[in-house]
Parts: structure tokens; C-alpha cells; sequence
């Protein structure tokens, strides 16, 4: 089975714009991977990182968590898979 994954400046970019709209990055996370399954959790969770170290000032005033791993998971994503991506942003 191919899996068609969004581009990763794409992915950045919805989350930027749904930051922007007042959306949590960790909320947007949890919903992508759903839609998208845990098969594209990698890349979701890069993009979230890195617009949540964009916009992360403008989450906590918002009352964000930040949670993007524990959200993935509880989306559906492998320990794994989160582990790799946060781990790919250090």
C-alpha cells in the first residue's frame, strides 16, 4: 500500500495557519493523524514540532498544552514513531 504523505512545508503550513486561527498545534495534531492514520505520525508530529517552536509564545498565551507527543499517541500513533520525530527535531 502507498501512502501519499503531504509535503513537510505544507504540513508546516497548515499548522502555522491553524495557529494563527487559534487552533492548538497539539489539538491540530491529534485531529491530522486521526484523518491521516498513524501510518504518516512521523512526519504530522515534525511539522508540529517545528511550527510549535514557531508559534510557541502565541500557544501558551492561548493556553496550550504543547502535549504533541501525548496527543499523537492518543491519536493513534506508535511510541516509536513519536520518538523518531521528536527525536529528528533535536
Amino acid at each position: 500500500m502507498l501512502l501519499v504523505q503531504p509535503a513537510a512545508g505544507a504540513l508546516l503550513e497548515d499548522f502555522l495557519t491553524a495557529a494563527d486561527q487559534g487552533h492548538c498545534i497539539e489539538s491540530v495534531t491529534f485531529r491530522l493523524i486521526q484523518d491521516h492514520g498513524p501510518a504518516d505520525a512521523t512526519g504530522i508530529v515534525k511539522a508540529a514540532l517545528e511550527a510549535y517552536g514557531r508559534r510557541e509564545r502565541q500557544q501558551r498565551v492561548m493556553g496550550c498544552a504543547g502535549d504533541i507527543a501525548a496527543q499523537a499517541i492518543a491519536a493513534g500513533a506508535e511510541p516509536e514513531q513519536v520518538l523518531q520525530a521528536t527525536a529528528a527535531g533535536l
